[in-house]
């Protein structure tokens, strides 16, 4: 009889919560086969059937619901036990994982971490450049301990949040055209010239998406030629004549300064927009615990870049 594993439990929970192993598999970024090979495991160990299959998807058994209420408040007590275990430790010192936005993973991310390494180099980071929305589905997942986010729509009450930074949205175009010579353009003319957009699943373009949408300005109207997924390519195909786009000015300044494109204001971009850093409200490991509260001062003290 195979022994179950901690990650065993953490799939089932996900499969009873999405009641569907395809979209467990998705979110865990696993493959189906591993979801099932799991929940196989765990019907071997127990001797009983833990889902059943409905129109709706998949369900809990009457074993099943008993498994989720043990398996709930077994991964509830090995993170309460590590946090702890990690406490006990005289020298701060672990790994932590952050998943992180672009504009935050290039240019707020690395100082904050630098100047918190100064005080505790035994801790390491690991960061993940993703758009928004994927970052906060890799929090979700635990695959990271934190999420730099530029958009914290629907965050959920599981998950507390920490202003780290501000950005505003610029309108780019090449620097051989007419509109390179404007001090200045309103989104009604935006939308009037060929777009390059992020993803879907970018917060950029979900700021973008809120803006016209706060100026009355429907994001479908925009004429959208490209869809990109990092706003490096939106750049290279901005400077190569394709489009104009929207990003944020800490990325647009750099190309700028580079000869790539030319960044205008935006005559209704008046106010900047919030970055984050998101935390689950729950018990971390001490590293984590720390860096949470460096980050607290840190703002506090300091002006963000």
């Amino acid at each position: 009889m195979e022994n179950i594993r901690i990650d065993y439990l953490n799939t089932f929970l996900t499969v009873e919560k999405l009641h569907s192993f395809s979209l467990a598999a998705k979110e865990l970024k696993t493959s189906q086969g591993t979801v099932s090979h799991h929940i196989a495991a765990l019907e071997t160990f127990f001797d009983a059937e833990l889902f059943k299959r409905t129109a709706h998807g998949v369900e809990v058994t009457d074993a099943g619901a008993i498994l989720k209420e043990a398996a709930e408040r077994i991964l509830k007590e090995t993170q309460t036990a590590k946090a702890n275990i990690s406490s006990a430790k005289t020298v701060l010192s672990g790994t932590i994982k952050i998943s992180a936005a672009s504009v935050l993973e290039k240019q707020i991310i690395p100082i904050l971490i630098a100047e918190f390494q100064d005080k505790h180099p035994e801790v390491k980071f690991k960061i993940k450049a993703q758009d928004s929305l994927t970052s906060f589905a890799s929090l979700q997942s635990n695959d990271a301990d934190f999420a730099a986010l530029n958009s914290i729509e629907a965050l959920g009450e599981k998950y507390e949040c920490l202003q780290i930074g501000e950005e505003q949205l610029v309108f780019i175009t090449a620097p051989n055209t007419k509109l390179a010579a404007n001090k200045s353009i309103k989104l009604s003319e935006i939308v009037t010239y060929p777009f390059i957009n992020r993803d879907e699943t970018s917060g950029t373009r979900l700021e973008t998406e809120k803006l016209l949408k706060d100026n009355k300005i429907n994001p479908d109207t925009l004429k959208t030629k490209l869809e990109l997924g990092s706003t490096c390519s939106v750049i290279t195909a901005v400077s190569e004549g394709k489009g104009v786009s929207i990003i944020p000015s800490g990325d647009a300044a750099k190309a700028e300064k580079a000869g790539l494109i030319k960044a205008i204001p935006i005559v209704e971009a008046k106010k900047p927009y919030k970055l984050y850093l998101v935390r689950p409200k729950k018990a971390m490991l001490k590293p984590a615990e720390a860096f949470w509260e460096f980050c607290k001062q840190y703002k506090f003290n300091k002006s963000n870049p």
